[in-house]
């Protein structure tokens, strides 16, 4: 049986994982893998954030408005919205053409900030 507990460290572990390779990705040449390797790694650690307490988070449009929840309701720093956005930036650009490497990689540092700040926030 998985408790919570086991799922928010899943949820943490996969987000730092897709962290990991997306580094792995762009040395391939791999534009739309790393792009959505960035996404992956922030739906993991909102994932994570929206399972510690209690909130369904198994869709896109949960995903939003967990990130929103945090800052609207819990009081967490606002800047983690925009940083939202950033990443789903890449979601949407998996589909439509990838960033160039080194927009990804921008986009992985901003995501790495935000990762680290949701589990600061729990």
């Amino acid at each position: 049986m998985t408790t919570g507990a086991d799922t928010i460290a899943y949820h943490r572990e996969r987000s730092r994982h897709f962290l990991d390779l997306v580094d792995d990705e762009l040395a391939c040449g791999e534009l739309e893998e790393a792009s959505n390797k960035v996404w992956g790694a922030a739906a993991h650690a909102i994932k994570a954030a929206a399972e510690r307490r209690g909130w369904e988070h198994h869709a896109h449009a949960l995903i939003e408005s967990a990130v929103l929840r945090l800052v609207r309701e819990e009081g967490e720093p606002q800047h983690i919205e925009g940083q939202y956005y950033i990443a789903s930036h890449y979601h949407q650009r998996f589909y439509g053409g990838a960033p160039d490497a080194d927009s990804i990689r921008y986009g992985k540092s901003v995501i790495s900030e935000f990762v680290q700040t949701l589990e600061s926030v729990g």
